[in-house]
Formats: structure tokens, sequence, C-alpha cells
């Protein structure tokens, strides 16, 4: 009865998942590709027309189907409004190449944004929503381990690079009874070839999941690192 309730609860969740930057807006795990297909939020590189020429930005999230031979995306509306934005600020620093933020932070005419050795830890407040943490995760490689799935605000999903049926959540746990923001790490097998968080939900009722330890906020990143190596 639990496992059904939390289930249930899950399957809401899932539903209601949003970065909630404008009221009732939402960047959810499955979309459609540009194609047609089925998208999965993932991450890329994307053009972005400027008053001074052509433009990129790394690391924009998007859907895309995963198949190789498919060059189509889609951006979740609030992405394509937030490029606007990313595009008046690279206009005015007068740049060409930036790396994708939620944020506002000041672009430099410097060139590329570097990529940090480890991805900044959002304060989690008014400001900077928990969504915000979990989607920095999308398209993430680590040495032993991808991302394969993100429900925003919720959990990310890992799949080793050794064993192809091993799996990890990241999971974040409300109402600890403990101060700070929780999560809870827990590894698994899973066989079937195409992996959904709905089909996740379902098979995990029959527990399967085996909890290897919670973690704070604060922790993550170092956990991650230490478990699948640095990423890349």
């Amino acid at each position: 009865m639990a496992k059904s309730k939390r289930r249930s609860l899950e399957i809401d969740k899932l539903c209601e998942v949003s970065c909630v930057f404008i009221e009732e807006e939402t960047i959810e795990p499955i979309d459609t590709c540009g194609c047609g297909d089925i998208g999965y939020l993932t991450a890329r590189t994307v053009p972005i027309d400027l008053a001074h020429g052509v433009g990129r930005v790394d690391n924009v999230p998007v859907y895309h189907c995963r198949s190789t031979y498919c060059q189509e995306f889609t951006l979740p509306s609030m992405v394509s409004r937030r490029l606007e934005a990313i595009a008046e600020e690279m206009e005015v620093a007068q740049t060409t190449e930036t790396t994708y933020t939620w944020e506002n932070k000041p672009i430099t005419a410097t060139g590329p944004i570097p990529k940090p050795a480890h991805a900044p830890v959002p304060e989690i407040n008014d400001q900077i929503p928990l969504q915000t943490f979990t989607l920095q995760f999308v398209n993430r490689q680590y040495e032993d381990a991808r991302v394969v799935q993100i429900v925003p605000g919720q959990a990310i999903f890992f799949q080793s690079k050794l064993e192809e049926t091993e799996y990890y959540l990241l999971r974040y746990e409300e109402d600890t009874g403990t101060e700070g923001t929780w999560f809870s790490f827990s590894k698994f097998y899973y066989e079937e070839p195409d992996f959904t968080y709905l089909d996740f939900l379902e098979w995990s009722e029959d527990g399967y999941l085996k909890e290897l330890g919670r973690i704070t906020l604060d922790e993550a990143e170092d956990l991650l690192i230490d478990e699948f190596g640095d990423w890349t």
C-alpha cells in the first residue's frame, strides 16, 4: 500500500514537475523531438542569431529522440525565451560563444566561458529552485556512468558504462524531518532496452531498488564523482 501510494504521488509529480520561473510553465522529462518522434530531455550546442553575426550557446536543454541520424530537436518554450535574453546579453558583450544558464549572469567578451571542474551547486531559494540543480545534469557524462533520464526537481538517473543493466538513482526526498535538502542514492538493475520514468515507477514497486544512503545537496557532487569519476 505504501509503495502504491508513493507511486501515485510520484506520477502526480511527473505531471506537475516544473521549473517555476514563470507561473504554470513546465519542463517535462519527455516531450516531442523536432522529427515528430518521442523527445527526451538532453542538451546540445545551439546556433543563435546575433546582431554582430552567428553565435552559439552550449549545453542548451532540448528534446531529442536519441537517434544518431536525427539532426532535429525541440526547444522547451521557456528555454526559447531564455535564449532571447542570452542573445541580448551576448550582443551587449559582443561575444559569439557562451554556455546556457538559467539565471542572469554577466557575459564578458573574453571568448567562450570555460567549463568548471564541477558544476556550481546553486542555493535552493526562491530565486534558484531545486529544478535548476537537477537540470544541470542534463546530458552529463562521467568516467563510469552517464545521465540517462532527468525528472526536473525530483530525480536523476545514471546508467553504468561498465554494466549496461546497472543504474543509479539520485532522488529528492521530502519530509526527512531534518534541516536542509536531502537526496536518496540508490542502485538497481534494469534489463529493458528502453528506459522511461513511468515504466520505472511501475517496475520499482517490486522492490528492486537498493538504497545506498542519503546525502545533502552540498554532498551530491562529491558523492557522484567518488562513485563514477570525473565528468566531462
